[in-house]
């Protein structure tokens, strides 16, 4: 296995800004194991976060090469391709995150967020009940599937979803917005 401090210098270089170093170091690490997962998806982000997109991708499938197993690697790319306008592409890879990885919430809020931004509404409700199901304390979630539910023409499921967020956090916007439609379309404002 690779030496552990090497990467985490790279990365305290990447947290730090220092992104140029940071690069280095990562092809540094590169150098010695060529197929370092962690060192490739870093590369990526990195490259994506400089809008060095293709780039970035490359990395990331590359890091999915290496270590085909690791759920995170598959969530990166998916977000990395669906920034990229890649949608269908996006959304497999993420699709696939969660098969590797059952319970990681940001895997199914990430869904959401792809099939609301597609307009795939019913899909992006269940992905966000998948995800507030697994990490029931994050009102954002019900606050995407109440939303999700509303454009989905499911006014009555909508209606609790954001109720309920709203009367835990009252500061989430989205929340207030999703109510105020669902009373607008019932007569109630």
């Amino acid at each position: 296995q690779m030496n552990t401090s090497k990467l985490e210098q790279a990365v305290s270089l990447h947290q730090e800004g220092k992104l140029e170093e940071a690069e280095q170091a990562y092809l540094d690490i590169l150098v010695d194991e060529p197929e370092n997962g962690e060192a490739l998806k870093l590369l990526g982000v990195m490259a994506c976060q400089k809008n060095n997109t293709e780039e970035g991708i490359s990395y990331l499938e590359a890091a999915i090469e290496a270590a085909p197993e690791v759920s995170e690697y598959h969530l990166v790319l998916g977000r990395a391709l669906f920034e990229a306008g890649e949608y269908n592409d996006g959304i497999n890879s993420v699709t696939k995150s969660g098969e590797i990885d059952p319970g990681r919430a940001d895997v199914y809020a990430t869904l959401g967020y792809f099939h609301q931004h597609i307009q795939n509404f019913p899909v992006a409700q269940r992905a966000y009940e998948r995800a507030a199901v697994i990490e029931p304390d994050n009102v954002k979630f019900r606050v995407g599937a109440g939303l999700s539910a509303y454009f989905a023409g499911q006014a009555d499921i909508a209606s609790e979803y954001l109720s309920a967020a709203f009367e835990e956090d009252g500061s989430i916007h989205q929340a207030c917005y999703g109510l105020a439609l669902v009373k607008a379309d019932a007569g109630d404002i």
